[in-house]
């Protein structure tokens, strides 16, 4: 199965509607509204950390130390 990736910009409009219901809205929504925004953070890390690996290898492959 294959998936479309997680765009920038669809990141970017997760993030605006998880901040706009998480100062909105108390209960359930609000909760919900505040883990998008911690996996975000965690998407966003994953991602810098996938892009520093990739080019720490396109590095010792060009016969960098």
């Amino acid at each position: 199965m294959d998936r479309e990736p997680l765009t920038a910009e669809y990141l970017q409009q997760c993030e605006y509607r998880a901040r706009k219901f998480a100062g909105a809205y108390t209960g359930t929504s609000g909760s919900l509204a505040a883990d998008v925004l911690r996996l975000l953070a965690e998407v966003r890390r994953l991602k810098v950390e996938a892009a520093y690996r990739d080019e720490r290898k396109d590095y010792a492959a060009a016969g960098g130390s």
